[in-house]
């Protein structure tokens, strides 16, 4: 090949590869993070949270369940319009519903207690709706001092 011939291949190889520098890599997702704590009088309590970094997509689950917030009534059909914060609200209690169901610790259901939000995750803390009982207490080790 001659020079002449080489030369916009040299000046096309740059551009493409600073092109393809430029795109941000997609930041991994942080688990969730669930932390129980069962107090002297036999109460049940725990943290969960999100990040609040999370994609946010178009399959949002309903909030509401097993003793949580009540769903929104005639909500069904969720708009785009939608407000990302309260999209990320359902996605946690969509998450929390998920865990507590997977690990049996609120059989009962759950009082709120909090909702805030921290170093970029979204937390929830909550007080189950029955006390523990003696297996509880040898299944959920206390993890977490609040």
């Amino acid at each position: 090949m001659t020079m002449k011939k080489l030369l916009p291949l040299t000046l096309l190889v740059p551009i493409v590869l600073s092109a393809c520098a430029g795109k941000p890599k997609p930041q991994p997702k942080e688990p969730d993070m669930f932390a129980t704590n069962i107090k002297d009088t036999n109460r049940k309590v725990f943290n969960f949270s999100i990040s609040a970094n999370q994609d946010k997509g178009d399959n949002k689950p309903e909030r509401g369940g097993a003793g949580g917030p009540p769903s929104k009534a005639g909500n069904k059909s969720k708009t785009k319009s939608e407000n990302p914060q309260e999209r990320l609200l359902d996605e946690l209690f969509a998450h929390l519903e998920t865990t507590l169901s997977d690990t049996g610790y609120c059989r009962e259901g759950y009082t709120e207690i909090d909702t805030y939000e921290s170093s970029g995750r979204l937390h929830i803390l909550g007080a189950c709706n029955e006390v523990a009982t003696p297996e509880d207490k040898r299944q959920f080790a206390n993890n977490y001092g609040y």
